[in-house]
């Protein structure tokens, strides 16, 4: 399969757990993904996340780290999307308007 690159979105919920939008070049159209906040008594969006969404109507799911990229003053993040102990996808994101929008890619 070739390398997946897609766009999201999170919105960050006063429960501490996400909520968003992924697509991706072989979308037709948005999908919900959603982020459970777990072992992490973080601030914002850095943390770690049990992540939920659907691949060709097959359910998914992934731990999800969301830190703060380096030298970028907190203001680029972080995504690694861990799955069986193996990262399946990588992203970067920035916040508008409080939202975390970005890219991702599938690691090869």
């Amino acid at each position: 399969m070739s390398r997946i690159n897609g766009r999201f979105y999170f919105k960050l919920q006063t429960s501490g757990n996400l909520t968003g939008e992924f697509s991706n070049y072989l979308s037709e159209s948005p999908s919900t993904e959603s982020a459970d906040r777990c072992c992490s008594q973080e601030e914002g969006y850095a943390g770690v996340y049990l992540s939920t969404w659907q691949e060709y109507e097959i359910a998914c799911f992934a731990n999800l780290i969301i830190e703060y990229k380096p030298n970028t003053n907190n203001t680029i993040y972080s995504l690694i999307w861990v799955s069986e102990n193996e990262d399946i996808y990588r992203g970067e994101g920035m916040l508008c308007d409080n939202i975390l929008i970005g890219d991702y890619h599938s690691v090869d």
